[in-house]
Parts: C-alpha cells; structure tokens; sequence
C-alpha cells in the first residue's frame, strides 16, 4: 500500500509542478468563459512557474483584481495559486484557495472536477483522509481528462481502502483499469493483484453486483474476474451457479476473446474429461533424439518410486500403470503426446517438462482437460495461467523470488535489490514475479537490465548497472579522475575505464542459464566491481561452474539442498544401479512419489473429485522440498546456497554482509 500511495503522490506531484495536469477546460468548449486577456496573464504565469519563478507566478496571481474577472477566471486564478502552495507544501493555504475556487468554477465543469481532486489531495497531504474522501466522492470523473481521471480512481481507491470502504475500493480500481482490453494489458498492471484480493473479501452477492455494473464498456478486469469468480464457484461444488455465470460471461464478454476462450476451455473440459483411471499415470519424455540421455535417466527414478508402492501390494491392490509417451525433445509433439494419453488412457497425471521448452505446451495441454500436471523443469508463464493443478518439480519461478524476496535475504543483503535477465518469455516471467515482489517487500529496484538470449558479451548490461555506460551523466567527475591518471606513471595493471562502478545495489539477481553466467559474472571484475552478492537460479548446481568457480568469488543461488535428501534412497538406488543418484533422478523420483501419495488412498473416479482432494492439501512434502499452495499455486520451500571454491554448501546470511 505505501508503494502505491509514494507512486500515486509523485507522478500527481509531477503534474501539479509542470502546469499540464490542472484541467481548466472541459471536455466542453468553455472557452467563451475566459477573455483573451485573462488567458494571456495566465500564460505568463506559467511560463514563471515552469522557469521555477514560483513565488513571482504566486505574486502576479495576486495582483490580478478578483472584481473584474469572471465567475470562471475567479476560480482559475484561486486554482493555480493553490496549485503553486501545494508543490511548495503549503497545504493549509492551498485548501483555502481551493475552497475559494469552487464557490465561483460552476459553469466549468471539469475545471470543477480537477479543483476538487486538488483539495481531496490537499486533505490526504495533512492526513485528513475523511475529508479527503469527502472532497473527491463528489467530484465527477468522467468530466477529467483521461489522465487525470486515472489519478482520481489512484486516489479514490487508497482512500476507500484506508478507511475501510472494500466495495468502493474495488469499484474504483475497476473504473482504474477500464482501459484495460487485453489479459496482457491486464496484467502489466501491477494494482491488479490488489484488486482480485480485495475482490474475493466481498461476499458473493455483492461481487456478482458489481460485476454486472461494470460490465459495459466490456473491459478485461470485469470479464476476467468473472471468469475467475466462475471457476470458484465450481471448484466450492456450486455447478449450477458456475455454469450460469459462465453462459453470462460469453453474452455479456463477447469482445473479449482470450476471456471467452478460457471460458470455453472451462466449459470443455468439465463436460468431456470428467471420468479418469486413478491407477494410470502419464509420462512424456524424450526418448529418443539429442536429449534422450536426460529422458533415460528420468526413468530410473520413475522405476525407484514405481517399485516401492507396487512392491508392498495386498493381492486385492490394483497396481499403478505408467504409459510412457516419446516427445522427441519437441513441446509441440508433446503436448500431442499428452493430450492423446488424456483422451486414450484416462490418465489421473501426467508427468513430463523435462525441458522449459517442451514444459509450456505440455502444461497447457494437460491444463485444458483439468489434468494434474507435474513438471521436471521451470514453466516460464505468468502466475496468472497458473494453478493448483501444476507442480514445479524444481522450483517455479514464483518460489524462487519468494525466497530472494524472503526476510532472510533482505535482512542479511539490505533492501536495494536489481536485476540483469533474458530477453524472451523465460526473463519475462522472472522480471515481472520480481517487480510484483519488490513492490509487495517495499524493496527498491536500481537497475532492471536485459541481455539477448544467446549472448556471448555481457558488458553493456553490466556496465550500464554499474552507471559506467551513460558517462555525460558523470562528465565533471570523469574529466578529473581521467587528468589524475593522465598524471601517474606507467602501471603494471592496465586500467579499464577512469570511472569507478557506482554500487546503488545491495544485491543483484541473475536469472541466467550456467553457460551465461560464466560469462556475466566475471564481467562485473571487469569493470572494477568485486565482492558483490549475486544470486541466481536452480540450473547454477553444474559441475561447470563448480570447476569455474574459484575464478568467480562467492556466488549465492536458491536451490534443492539434496544433502538433505533420504540417505536411504541413495543407498538403494546404487544396490539397484549400480550408480549414484543425480538431481535429475532424485526429482522423477519425487515428481512420482507426489503423485503416487495423493492417488493411493482413494480410487477416484472423476477429475472434478480427483482436483478437490488436490485442493484441500495445503502442503505437499517430498525428498527434495516441501510445497504450499498460497494464492492458488504451488510454491516450493527452497534454499539460499553458496557456491565457492569448488563447494556447495547452505549459505549463512548475516546483516553484516550488506554491501558499504
């Protein structure tokens, strides 16, 4: 909430200080309401303001003699006085010309409207937010311009929240992001996540009210939350009451395609996937092409947990089946794959992603038959497209910012965090699950920088983090630093740049494949900026960077910390194989395992049965971690790890590590 309200304040702050954002015409021609004269005052007065002259603007103001101006240029003028006090924090003086105002600004009726937001804003500056809430509730948006009008929704929204008023809360954020046409759009908008969480404290009646309000114009915040209000009442067992409200969306929704489209994917699934074998488990790898090595050692540990429950059957106990299906390494041919085990064998699970590439549209696949679908890799989607019927063997995305973003690491690192990521979906999701963290943690972001996928040379990004790329910025400091050394005598280090790295960062998240941190990381040296606390991601536990890592200090990534894991089937597994476990055998193992634990004790008969006893878990444990569901996904318990020197271990953060 203080995020928004410091970003709702600065950005109005900017408008009053400019002169731009205070509307003194409506969407009406009130130009007849203002003599040329007045207009030409005026102009000059802003001109001042602009050239920072405020107390000479201020001073001309008034001069001007009220008894010969119009009703209308009366309220002008005591607007823009105001408008000056209050960039200069003068809030008691601004409420007093803004009061001023609004006894004469009748026949303008958006000048009416922008005077009111000014004296609501002036009220909530000294904390009056009752008053200010006052101010604004009678000011009438739709007389603003559409910028100003998004300020006013901003302001109505904190101020219902602060005071209590959930229902108008969320009226105003869905007046907010009526602009809003598309899921993209949607959910670019960080305030979006606030508004589904006060959303679901309404009860039921009152949402469905609102959301018959707001239906026209048809916007994508209304139709969405609609969907998702359908598919709630389905998942409570309220059949009836979902299917109604989904026939309303496809009426009242129409030009909204991707949301009529999750509808329909709703509706299809629910009448054509119902019945499903709770002993048939489905398996999608790469069995054969270049990545067929990684799918054979997948089932090892598939063989190990399948073993364990078939082995210490009764006679009556119907064994599990796992129908194994060949992707080739292709998502495409996978997610045939899927859906041709889903319509063929009924399965209750399917298992596959081994690979982010192939994981999406496998996910997806298995997502419109309401399939349980556990995945051996990271699905780079957006939080909102997924749910509970998705587990991320190895930690998704959102895990593994709620770690970084944990107390742990804020605490121990500091609160000044930023980023260097992948052009593409896979740095997409990162960058977006980490501003939305950063927000919610009132962590301060520095630098948000991206590389091409494929990369070889990393300097640029790094460099511009470390306020080394746009030098005129720093021109004065390098002029001197590059005299000073134009002065010393021969070095037996050649120099790299003059200026020193400018550190605004406590920490710095790289979420980079192994073959490109071995090339970004060093690139930091490079440019004179050692010691850092750089973090990654779960693919950095290789033995690559393992034998490159002396060359690269202390490295810190959020993992599995198999150490941890069963000794016991470590011991079993070798006497079996006659080799060690792996990581990715330990997660088939597990990915197996999860599913094996929540079909054993029951013989389900449909998915609608099978999804609600998935629902009504809370946690999920297994040999590599421990899964919760918080918001309708999977998140994994994971781990801060150092690697240094050729080790891995568990990191031990202290607040003294915060970079000086």
């Amino acid at each position: 909430m203080k995020s928004l309200l410091r970003i709702l304040f600065t950005s109005f702050l900017i408008s009053l200080v400019s002169c731009g954002g205070i509307q003194m015409l409506s969407m009406k021609d009130t130009s007849h309401l203002y003599s040329e004269e007045f207009m030409a005052k005026i102009n000059k007065v802003k001109t001042q303001y602009r050239a920072g002259k405020s107390q000479e603007a201020l001073n001309d103001l008034k001069k001007m003699d009220e008894q010969t101006l119009a009703p209308s240029e009366r309220a002008m003028r005591r607007n823009l006085m105001g408008v000056i006090q209050f960039a200069g924090r003068s809030f008691e003086q601004a409420i007093f010309n803004f009061d001023q105002a609004l006894t004469t600004s009748g026949e303008d009726e958006g000048l009416t409207a922008q005077i009111r937001l000014n004296l609501a804003s002036s009220h909530y500056k000294l904390g009056f937010m009752d008053r200010a809430y006052a101010a604004l509730i009678v000011a009438n948006p739709k007389a603003l311009e559409a910028e100003e009008a998004k300020k006013y929704y901003q302001l109505r929204y904190s101020l219902a929240k602060d005071l209590g008023k959930i229902e108008d809360a969320v009226d105003s954020m869905l007046a907010y992001l009526q602009d809003k046409k598309t899921l993209g759009e949607l959910r670019g908008e960080s305030v979006f996540e606030r508004l589904s969480s006060l959303f679901s404290e309404l009860d039921h009646r009152t949402r469905l009210r609102i959301l018959e309000a707001k239906s026209e114009p048809a916007s994508a915040a209304p139709a969405y939350l609609a969907y998702l209000e359908a598919e709630k009442l389905y998942y409570e067992g309220k059949k009836d009451e979902s299917m109604n409200l989904l026939s309303w969306i496809d009426r009242t929704f129409s030009s909204q395609t991707e949301v009529i489209e999750l509808s329909k994917s709703f509706v299809f699934r629910i009448e054509n996937y119902a019945k499903m074998d709770a002993k048939s488990i489905g398996v999608v790898l790469p069995l054969s092409g270049d990545k067929s090595d990684f799918g054979k050692r997948v089932l090892l540990g598939l063989d190990a947990a399948l073993k364990e429950v078939n082995i210490n059957a009764t006679p009556e106990f119907k064994p599990f089946t796992l129908h194994f299906r060949d992707s080739e390494g292709g998502g495409a041919l996978g997610a045939h794959r899927v859906r041709d085990l889903i319509e063929k064998q009924m399965v209750s699970v399917v298992i596959g992603g081994l690979f982010s590439s192939e994981a999406t549209k496998e996910y997806l696949e298995a997502r419109k038959y309401g399939v349980f679908f556990i995945s051996l890799s990271q699905i780079f989607l957006p939080k909102e497209q997924k749910d509970h019927l998705l587990l991320e063997i190895p930690g998704s995305v959102e895990s593994q910012l709620a770690k970084i973003f944990s107390s742990e690491i804020l605490n121990g690192f500091g609160k000044r965090g930023a980023i260097i990521y992948p052009q593409g979906d896979r740095g997409e999701a990162y960058l977006n699950e980490f501003w939305r963290r950063a927000k919610d943690s009132n962590v301060t972001v520095t630098g948000a920088l991206s590389f091409k996928e494929k990369e070889t040379d990393f300097r640029v990004p790094v460099q511009k983090l470390l306020g080394l790329h746009f030098t005129r910025e720093r021109q004065e400091e390098l002029d001197l630093l590059s005299e000073v050394h134009a002065l010393e005598k021969k070095r037996a280090v050649r120099r790299i740049q003059t200026l020193k790295p400018q550190i605004d960062f406590d920490w710095v998240f790289v979420p980079a494949y192994p073959e490109e941190a071995l090339q970004l990381v060093p690139s930091f040296s490079y440019f004179d900026a050692s010691g850092l606390n750089i973090i990654g991601t779960p693919s950095w536990r290789t033995q690559r960077l393992l034998r490159e890592s002396s060359k690269l200090g202390k490295l810190y990534f959020v993992g599995d910390n198999v150490e941890q894991a069963s000794q016991g089937f470590a011991e079993n597994f070798v006497k079996r194989f006659n080799k060690a476990p792996r990581l990715i055998e330990m997660r088939s193992y597990d990915a197996l395992k999860t599913a094996l634990k929540l079909l054993k004790n029951k013989d389900y008969q449909t998915r609608d049965e099978f999804n609600a006893a998935i629902r009504s878990n809370s946690k999920l444990e297994a040999m590599t971690g421990v899964w919760n569901l918080v918001d309708g996904i999977w998140i994994k318990d994971m781990e801060t790890l150092l690697l240094h020197r050729g080790r891995i271990r568990q990191a031990v953060i202290t607040p003294d590590q915060v970079l000086e």
